[in-house]
């Protein structure tokens, strides 16, 4: 017995809309359904199953996007296509990301095109397997989640249209990667990407970096600069924490997305640029402007289209496809031997919170790739802040580090790998103390320079570490350290004369 042939829902107020679509399809040997309103699309969803829905975005009674959750509730395998004739990108963006497989613009120009974007709709778990496949290139992993999915699908939707994008979610959810992945899916993807953190720079920096200035125009302007935006000409601009840009700032971003033209600071000749903007925030926009803390015409200029990325907690399914990508980064890719994780492990870190997201298991699998003696990483190879979790929820008590010096002194408090870093001085000190014949003499001062200089070094490193988490921002790197700026910079200069 033959299969039954694909059965298509067609759900829009003109009837040339309807006429089209029933044609197109019926010719191909499938079945076709029209409605005229969303009361009728409903009576029909409730009589027969669909293979595919094409929803008109606006209609005379429901709304499409209403439309189209319904359809996901009583019929969840029944793929949709927003149909829109009004240009309503924010809208077509956001019935992706609820579900909706693509959509398309009034008028159908390319046939050919159509027919395409039907057949894949057809076959969407062929097209759910190339979502689900890791972007290597681009360090961006998908996984099989299914809002992650919806995600990069409206990513490539959007990445292909010369549009502002909003990214916005949680700190160390991988909106920079999100926003390169959509560069590189752009036209623009042969041109410069730049990334930018507006909150790393105060007002009279910020502005200078992003739109450059010229010879004399303030104290230690000796020569004329290029701002991010002229640099980044033709190609791509990320600007994150936008929401740190002052209303000063706000406001000549706002030109910049309207007209494509600034002034260098101290210019007078009006610079000119191509740049596609793509903004990126871990607050609530919406929130801020109703605070009066962030413009309102500026929110709308950028949340052309708005994309949400959803925090770890939410997609524990795909830990261990994460797990395994950074695992590779730190074993496989850096020439050493490879190396897995205990179910053990895996179970903890897949109950795990992960308040930092992506960025943080990705610093707890190279810590633990780092700890790990053999080819298994164990769960006693897992930060300490990772395993009390686990070991509350099953009752039992959290083991207390011997990290304490010969005077009783606890040491490495402060860092999460503090019992390990304990143990392992405390071979330091057994080598020292046991490999050393006093009765030939010992250079006492010359260990103690020793002991400093490594002090110095690691201090160092950390600042480093700092500012490039805060993109050279000295306050907030100090505000990391929990130091004043003042020590901040005693250790860049003390450094500065060392080297």
């Amino acid at each position: 017995m033959a299969a039954e042939a694909p059965h298509f829902l067609v759900v829009d107020d003109e009837q040339e809309v309807c006429n089209f679509f029933s044609y197109l399809l019926q010719k191909k040997g499938y079945r076709v359904s029209a409605a005229n309103s969303g009361r009728q699309a409903l009576e029909l969803l409730g009589k027969h199953r669909f293979n595919v829905a094409l929803v008109d975005l606006k209609l005379p009674d429901l709304n499409g996007l209403e439309i189209l959750r319904e359809i996901k509730k009583v019929q969840p395998a029944c793929e949709v296509i927003i149909i829109t004739g009004y240009s309503t990108v924010k809208s077509a963006v956001e019935a992706i990301q609820s579900g909706a497989f693509d959509y398309v613009e009034k008028p159908f120009g390319d046939i050919v095109e159509m027919e395409r974007l039907l057949e894949r709709a057809l076959n969407v778990r062929a097209e759910l397997e190339k979502l689900s496949i890791s972007h290597k290139d681009l360090g961006f992993v998908v996984g099989t989640n299914k809002k992650m999915l919806n995600l990069v699908a409206a990513a490539q939707k959007i990445a292909k249209k010369n549009i502002t994008v909003l990214i916005q979610g949680e700190t160390g959810t991988g909106k920079e990667v999100l926003a390169r992945y959509i560069h590189a899916m752009s036209h623009r993807s042969d041109r410069p990407f730049l990334a930018f953190n507006c909150g790393a720079f105060t007002e009279t920096l910020l502005e200078s970096e992003l739109f450059g200035h010229e010879k004399g125009s303030f104290t230690g302007a000796t020569s004329k600069k290029k701002g991010i935006f002229e640099m980044a000409h033709k190609g791509t601009l990320f600007l994150d924490e936008i929401d740190s840009a002052s209303p000063a700032i706000q406001i000549k971003l706002l030109r910049v997305l309207e007209t494509g033209e600034f002034l260098r600071v101290g210019g007078e000749e009006i610079i000119k640029v191509d740049v596609r903007v793509i903004a990126a925030t871990n607050a609530d926009l919406a929130a801020r402007v109703e605070e009066n803390k962030f413009r309102e015409d500026l929110f709308y200029r950028l949340d052309v289209a708005s994309l949400h990325i959803p925090p770890l907690r939410e997609r524990a399914e795909d830990i261990p496809i994460y797990v395994n990508y950074f695992l590779e980064k730190e074993t496989v890719e850096k020439g050493m031997p490879p190396k897995k994780f205990t179910d053990e492990a895996m179970e903890i870190l897949q109950r795990h919170s992960w308040p930092g997201n992506v960025r943080e298991l990705a610093n707890t699998v190279a810590q633990a790739v780092l700890m790990s003696k053999g080819p298994w990483i164990e769960p006693g190879d897992l930060p300490p802040r990772i395993r009390p979790d686990v070991m509350k929820d099953k009752g039992e008590a959290a083991p207390v580090a011997d990290s304490t010096a010969a005077d009783g002194k606890t040491l490495f408090r402060a860092h999460p790998q503090g019992e390990k870093l304990s143990r392992l001085l405390e071979q330091f000190e057994e080598l020292l103390t046991t490999g050393l014949d006093l009765k030939e003499g010992f250079d006492f001062a010359s260990f103690q320079e020793d002991l400093k200089a490594w002090r110095d070094k690691v201090s160092a490193q950390l600042v480093e570490q700092a500012l490039e988490v805060t993109y050279g921002s000295q306050v907030k790197a100090a505000e990391l350290l929990k130091i004043t700026p003042r020590a901040l910079r005693y250790y860049l200069e003390k450094k500065k004369r060392d080297s």
